[in-house]
């Protein structure tokens, strides 16, 4: 039977801005000790699938550095301390992409990299989304906003072009519920 661990100490060996680093000494079931064990605090996040009224799906281009790729994503963001996640997916949408839509559903919640990463992901479903504002985009985040018909989408899903790892399983989960695409 899997059992937890137990943590015997833990220390942050590093912190900037919005990452932590923690060493953890932990005591395994059978008794031995593994140290150090590394836990990146990072924050939680939540993404948003959102296909207008015409069915295109609202998509943003941006640059990611640690890949070194211009990547086609859906819109998202950090969830804020205390924030409730469907109001950050919300304000994400209305800031990246200017677009709203009373139609909004989970799809699902994952952690995102557990053996690695303590934090969790909101991934949600918009229909019948509308341009209502202009975008608000933060002091360093240079996006373009892509409308992709849904054809044109379900291709390159199913031609595998979208590298967002964190984003796919969403990108399926909502083709899937649209029926766009049917589960086997």
């Amino acid at each position: 039977m899997v059992k937890s661990w137990e943590v015997l100490s833990s220390d942050v060996v590093y912190q900037k801005k919005w990452l932590q680093v923690k060493e953890e000494r932990c005591k395994l079931p059978d008794g031995r000790i593994l140290y150090p064990y590394i836990i990146v605090n990072v924050p939680s996040f939540c993404n948003v699938f959102i296909v207008t009224e015409q069915e295109e799906i609202v998509l943003v281009k941006q640059y990611r550095h640690a890949a070194g790729i211009i990547s086609l994503e859906i819109p998202g963001g950090m969830i804020d301390d205390g924030e409730d996640p469907i109001t950050a997916v919300i304000r994400e949408m209305r800031e990246e992409t200017g677009y709203s839509s009373e139609e909004i559903s989970l799809l699902f919640t994952i952690n995102p990299n557990p053996p690695l990463e303590n934090n969790r992901a909101w991934f949600y479903l918009v229909k019948n989304a509308k341009k209502t504002l202009p975008t608000s985009l933060d002091a360093f985040e240079d996006i373009e906003l892509v409308l992709m018909p849904k054809t044109e989408f379900i291709q390159k899903l199913l031609n595998h072009e979208f590298t967002h790892g964190t984003q796919i399983g969403a990108m399926y989960a909502a083709a899937i519920q649209l029926g766009w695409l049917v589960a086997q």
